[in-house]
């Protein structure tokens, strides 16, 4: 998983919509509008699309595929469903009604896989807080795992960075930063507070046109 998507999910599956659902028979429904302006909210670089297939008998499957973009990273995923009537039933010959209809079910489905209301999709009802709490701690876990990770595959990186700032070795720090990939850059750019290993002072420095010209020279720096 990667550092976007761990954030991802951590951010969208702690969001309570237990509000904003609907039961039709047995079955739970999540307004696809409510679905995507809670993903606007954190996420507006956003984008989808459609596509469908017929088979032999008439019925028809609908695909919705969803890119999260943030910076530099992005991360897709994909969904599909079948165009069904209200007992869950496959509609032969469906008419441009039923495949819209499908279609932004499929949309809302497919942000579930980012972890936006899953547990709908889980056969779980609404989530009490409790729930709530115990899949805000599992996506912290995992986005932790994945930082830390990323943290041990750069801790020499890391520890010539803190030195030449510690040391006011600027050229020396910047050298070693900009060493990283711009993607492993932002892997690495995590609050001091939520365990991220540069101190805030750091990241003020960081992010100076002094450290960058240190590397890049005056005039070069983006």
């Amino acid at each position: 998983m990667s550092n976007l998507a761990g954030q991802i999910w951590q951010t969208l599956a702690s969001i309570d919509l237990s509000s904003q659902v609907d039961k039709k028979g047995k079955l739970t429904y999540l307004s696809w509008a409510w679905a995507w302006g809670s993903l606007m909210n954190h996420y507006p670089d956003t984008a989808y699309e459609f596509s469908d297939r017929t088979f032999p008998d008439g019925s028809v499957e609908v695909t919705c595929q969803v890119t999260i973009t943030e910076g530099d990273q992005s991360v897709t995923r994909s969904m599909w469903l079948a165009v069904m009537d209200n007992r869950n039933g496959s509609i032969q010959n469906p008419n441009s009604t039923d495949i819209n209809k499908s279609k932004m079910r499929c949309l809302t489905k497919c942000l579930g896989m980012f972890g936006l209301g899953h547990y709908i999709y889980a056969g779980e009802d609404l989530p009490d807080q409790e729930v709530v709490f115990k899949v805000q701690a599992i996506a912290k876990e995992e986005a932790n795992i994945v930082y830390n990770d990323l943290a041990t595959k750069h801790s020499k990186t890391i520890e010539c960075v803190k030195a030449g700032i510690e040391s006011g070795e600027i050229t020396a720090a910047a050298e070693a930063w900009f060493e990283l990939t711009e993607d492993d850059q932002m892997g690495l750019w995590k609050a001091y507070s939520k365990g991220g290993v540069f101190t805030t002072e750091e990241q003020k420095l960081i992010r100076t046109t002094e450290f960058k010209e240190a590397y890049f020279g005056k005039g070069e720096a983006a």
